[in-house]
């Protein structure tokens, strides 16, 4: 009788035990499983993990300003009285285009001031009836390619190179454009920024000079056999993780992330190609996770 009472002790520890270890494994549960309507009304979306190429973007910020050698500064080639000033601020003129008619005041013959190019006339400093000596007159510029000077720090000038490709935004995002890097500065300035130039088209004439930009430059590109949605990731108790996905249920997987480009991350372990993973609305998936966690709890 000892020995059935010792042997039937040991079998209710045992269950005890076992239904304390079920009952530990609810509490750190790693998993949830969702209504399909939530899913679908809640933005959770799913796709397979694969290889991506992976782009790296410095993003700089600068200004708008004409190209230095198509802005022309018209002057009288002697002493002359200005008889008639043809263009205003703002207008768009030809190359060989008659602006001003002057008058040599030493000869009394009257000369055409014409524009050197194609252009919009961006100063004028001069109307009828005034005598002029040496000063500018008028300035036509050649706005239909501009330049974007750029502020780059340290850290970005040191992987800048000539030729990358740049893409312009103006500060509304209301536009942006393609050009690429034409020009690095040798010297830092006293701030400790480096000038960089990309030059772009301005056909349509929406990149003013004085309008600030930002920049965002592709510094490399490199293919990675595993990567997921930077949005995919997400921390659990100091963990990088993402949320394996099979049909309605979800579980937490811990990962380790390499090098991140653009809107991917490469996933170094944790991931094989071709499993499906939470890619929108993560962060959903990780409160429900918690919150079933937190209900075990009490």
């Amino acid at each position: 009788l000892a020995l059935l009472g010792s042997s039937f002790a040991s079998n209710v520890l045992a269950s005890d035990e076992h239904d304390h270890n079920e009952h530990e494994e609810e509490e750190h549960s790693d998993s949830t499983e969702i209504s399909p309507y939530y899913i679908k009304v809640s933005g959770i979306k799913s796709e397979r993990s694969g290889p991506q190429q992976l782009v790296t973007i410095d993003t700089l910020f600068g200004v708008i300003a004409p190209v230095q050698d198509q802005v022309f500064s018209l002057h009288a080639a002697f002493p002359s009285m200005v008889e008639k000033v043809l263009v205003q601020v703002g207008d768009q003129v030809k190359k060989g285009q008659v602006l001003a008619r002057l008058n040599n005041i030493q000869t009394l013959q009257s000369y055409s001031l014409k524009s050197p190019s194609k252009g919009e006339v961006t100063s004028r400093s001069v109307n009828t009836g005034n005598r002029i000596d040496a000063e500018e007159i008028l300035q036509v510029s050649d706005l239909s390619k501009v330049w974007v000077n750029l502020s780059a720090f340290p850290e970005n000038v040191e992987r800048l190179k000539k030729g990358q490709q740049a893409k312009i935004y103006d500060l509304h995002d209301h536009e942006n454009t393609l050009g690429e890097i034409s020009y690095i500065a040798p010297k830092m300035s006293g701030g400790h920024i480096a000038r960089a130039r990309a030059i772009i088209d301005n056909k349509q004439g929406h990149w003013r000079p004085g309008m600030h930009v930002k920049a965002d430059i592709r510094i490399s590109t490199r293919n990675v056999p595993v990567a997921v949605k930077i949005d995919a990731l997400q921390t659990m108790e100091n963990k990088t993780v993402v949320f394996k996905s099979h049909n309605n249920r979800f579980e937490t997987t811990p990962v380790e992330v390499g090098e991140k480009g653009g809107q991917w991350a490469e996933i170094l372990s944790g991931l094989k190609v071709d499993e499906n993973y939470v890619s929108e609305n993560s962060f959903l998936v990780k409160a429900d996770i918690l919150k079933s966690g937190a209900s075990h709890d009490h």
